[in-house]
């Protein structure tokens, strides 16, 4: 794993999470997420926030920024598969209900 420091918080990998839900990959978005989480957790483990200049604060709170907007967009994609399911099993109960009258 990469070594970070308070200067240069981990980047979060958003075009890469996009690509992969992109192809359904949930398994590599979850990988994704979850090295970041640990490389996340290696950077502020070895580092006091108390010791933090205002231009390293900055680039943790534009990283915390990044997360909640990926987040944010993660539950709009969440929010849409749901709806399209839901429609999906209308139509799924409506042709049933077709060819069960057509006998």
């Amino acid at each position: 794993m990469t070594d970070y420091t308070t200067d240069a918080p981990p980047a979060l990998p958003v075009d890469a999470l996009r690509e992969a839900l992109g192809r359904a990959d949930l398994d590599a978005a979850a990988a994704l997420v979850d090295a970041h989480d640990r490389a996340v957790r290696q950077a502020l483990g070895a580092v006091d926030a108390a010791l933090l200049d205002p231009r390293q604060m900055q680039a943790w709170m534009n990283l915390m920024g990044a997360q909640q907007a990926m987040l944010e967009e993660l539950g709009q994609r969440r929010d849409f598969v749901a709806e399209q399911l839901q429609q999906l099993q209308r139509h799924q109960r409506g042709a049933n209900a077709y060819l069960q009258a057509m006998g």
